[in-house]
């Protein structure tokens, strides 16, 4: 209908001059007041804009989407968005003014809420023309409770297992990295090594087993452990623990919040005597002899040097034969903005508050397979040095042995030339050895060297006669004999002498019992001790 015939039905009869002017007039004050309007809501129109969002529902629940935007002014709207069902996602356009934020979040049948993404004013307008992903994630339920560091070390100490962790030296991760081949390159058990415990350095190439090479796996045991830790929260652990635990999560990057898991098995193997390798009869083998005579050869004064020196037999290692450590980091909701760039895999409420982890099961950290953990051995030092004053002591003995032999070859010999230069044969009778008698006794001979006399020297004739000259000849010719004679007998008595002597030193030595010399390393009968050796030195090079 139109504005006159309006007119006329609702007023009074009027001219047609006048109704026209009447509506002239109101379409006018129309057309002001819409152009008012308009004016009054420019500079609202002028800062708003539009812009796209994608927003999907990862959850397993439907969710209600709002939106709440926040003014520059320090008000805020917050509208009701959409629906949405599990995985579903929706695209559409919510209009901001300049300097405001607006965020999103969603709430499930269980008033669960999402985690809130924030898009401000400015970073949208950075690319206006782009949609923008804006997931809707309710974290899950973490029912673990992160552990302090100390929380960790309390759990890894009392791990029957995995409690060798603690026990690593001071470069922690540097030192699991050693083991990798430690298996690959140790000397077998049954090796003999001679340390200097100076400088932990092997003096000799060590001698590795021979015939009584044997060993057998006497325990394998295995656990693992789980925890949840954040590094913040150290609390006043074992300083050596805590060392540990940073340098491993350095090494792993870890700096905020992990999930762990340590998985390990761990074997002892021991060396095996056999009915051949009776380990209180392995000096009696052939084979150590000479190792253990090089031994001997660096021990200059036993008793000084005692402290020193140590000979080990490699009895037993105790072997990772696998370990691994497994770990997920978990992150803080810091810039939630971040999460419209890549989808966390997880996202938790826990007692830290609401973190996230960007891989959904655990990655493998470290691992290492066949690796020797620690080194035992017998100490066969005592043994070695008591072995050393026994081995000295049989060669003196076999010294003096081949001393009395030379002495009693020595004596005979002289003996023969007593009896060739006898001066005077008919008054003096020496009883000559029998030349087929090859060992021929000395009693008979200290029985006669006993009752003889040096010779006396004659004197020269003086006389003038004819026959001076030929009786001065007999007499040089019996002085001769003589000086012999007498130097044959001295050397004789002399070489007695050295006999007795030879005889009274064997006696003494015989009697002596240098086992009692150095501490025996046998606790009780039967029993050697086993002691823990510096893996460095088995380490082959």
């Amino acid at each position: 209908m139109l504005l006159p015939e309006l007119i006329k039905m609702t007023t009074p009869i009027l001219s047609e001059p006048t109704l026209k002017s009447i509506a002239t007039t109101f379409h006018q004050h129309i057309r002001l007041a819409v152009v008012m309007f308009v004016c009054g809501l420019s500079p609202f129109i002028a800062h708003a804009e539009g812009f796209k969002f994608k927003v999907k529902n990862t959850s397993k629940s439907n969710v209600a989407v709002f939106y709440r935007i926040s003014e520059k002014s320090g008000s805020f709207k917050l509208k009701a968005f959409l629906n949405l069902k599990p995985g579903e996602e929706k695209l559409k356009s919510v209009s901001i003014d300049k300097g405001d934020t607006i965020a999103f979040y969603g709430q499930d049948a269980e008033n669960q809420t999402s985690v809130m993404v924030k898009k401000t004013f400015d970073v949208l307008k950075q690319n206006s023309r782009s949609i923008y992903y804006i997931p809707i994630i309710i974290p899950e339920k973490q029912t673990t409770s992160f552990e302090s560091i100390e929380g960790l070390s309390v759990k890894l100490e009392h791990n029957k297992v995995l409690n060798f962790l603690l026990k690593m030296d001071s470069s922690s991760m540097s030192s699991l990295s050693l083991l990798e081949n430690n298996f690959q390159n140790i000397y077998p058990l049954g090796t003999f090594i001679f340390v200097d415990t100076k400088t932990n350095q092997l003096l000799l190439p060590p001698l590795e087993p021979s015939f009584w090479n044997s060993s057998e796996n006497y325990l394998s045991i295995q656990d693992s452990l789980y925890a949840m830790v954040n590094t913040d929260k150290r609390g006043m652990a074992n300083a050596q623990v805590g060392y540990f635990v940073a340098k491993m999560f350095d090494s792993l990057r870890v700096n905020n919040t992990a999930e762990l898991e340590f998985k390990a098995k761990l074997s002892l193997v021991r060396w095996k005597p056999t009915a051949e390798a009776d380990i209180y009869q392995v000096f009696n083998d052939k084979a150590v002899q000479g190792f253990l005579q090089n031994c001997y050869a660096q021990i200059n004064n036993p008793d000084q040097e005692y402290q020193r020196y140590r000979l080990y037999f490699l009895s037993s290692y105790e072997r990772i034969d696998d370990l691994e450590i497994y770990g997920k980091q978990y992150y803080n909701f810091g810039n939630e903005a971040d999460l419209s760039l890549s989808t966390p895999a997880q996202v938790f409420s826990t007692n830290l508050g609401v973190m996230y982890t960007k891989n959904k099961t655990l990655s493998n950290y470290y691992s290492v397979q066949g690796a020797v953990l620690r080194t035992k051995a017998y100490d066969f030092t005592s043994l070695l040095f008591n072995s050393f004053k026994k081995n000295t002591k049989n060669n003196i003995i076999a010294n003096i042995y081949a001393n009395q032999h030379d002495l009693t070859a020595a004596i005979v010999d002289e003996y023969k030339s007593l009896v060739a230069y006898n001066p005077d044969p008919v008054q003096l009778s020496l009883q000559a050895l029998d030349p087929k008698d090859n060992n021929p006794s000395l009693v008979p001979i200290q029985t006669t060297v006993n009752n003889l006399s040096p010779y006396a020297y004659m004197a020269a004739d003086t006389s003038k006669q004819a026959s001076a000259v030929q009786n001065n000849y007999k007499i040089n010719t019996y002085n001769n004999k003589v000086k012999f004679y007498n130097s044959h007998l001295k050397q004789v008595n002399t070489l007695f002498r050295q006999l007795e002597q030879a005889n009274n030193d064997l006696v003494k030595i015989s009697q002596t019992n240098p086992d009692k010399g150095f501490s025996s390393t046998v606790n009780s009968p039967g029993l050697l001790k086993e002691i823990e050796v510096n893996s460095q030195i088995v380490r082959k090079e």
